[in-house]
């Protein structure tokens, strides 16, 4: 179900050192109006995203957005993310999503957090070096 929303955004080794520039890395890959990327700064400051297990979701819901998104980032570098659990995150999903989808942006952000808790998926992602490989291990894992 989630790789329905991926549609080849998968960037397996990010360059950005720091949070920010992740997370604008990741917004580049997508056709989303500019203005989104800072309501995604935005929600960042007010709720840090990292979800713990190394994992970070930076997300934004808004009528700006033009359909569902979601960008897979794997970054070689520890990154700071505010997690729960107080560890550097190293695999980064940006989730966008228009306000009249807010259905499916929880089904794709619970999916997430699901993947996220699998010991399975987080030994395996640091690995992947293509699209194909993701939606394979995702389809795998998310049944």
């Amino acid at each position: 179900m989630i790789e329905n929303y991926i549609k080849g955004k998968f960037k397996s080794s990010i360059k950005a050192k720091e949070k920010r520039q992740a997370i604008k890395e990741l917004f580049e890959t997508t056709d989303q109006p500019p203005p989104v990327l800072n309501k995604v700064y935005a929600r960042e400051r007010l709720f840090p995203t990292g979800i713990g297990h190394g994992v970070a979701i930076p997300r934004y819901i808004g009528e700006e957005v033009r359909e569902i998104t979601l960008v897979l980032g794997l970054s070689r570098v520890d990154m700071e993310f505010g997690a729960l659990d107080h560890k550097p995150v190293k695999i980064i999903w940006l989730l966008l999503s228009p306000d009249h989808d807010k259905e499916k942006y929880t089904e794709i952000l619970i999916r997430l957090i699901r993947l996220a808790n699998t010991e399975e998926f987080r030994s395996q992602v640091p690995n992947l070096t293509s699209y194909e490989d993701l939606i394979e291990l995702i389809k795998e894992i998310d049944r």
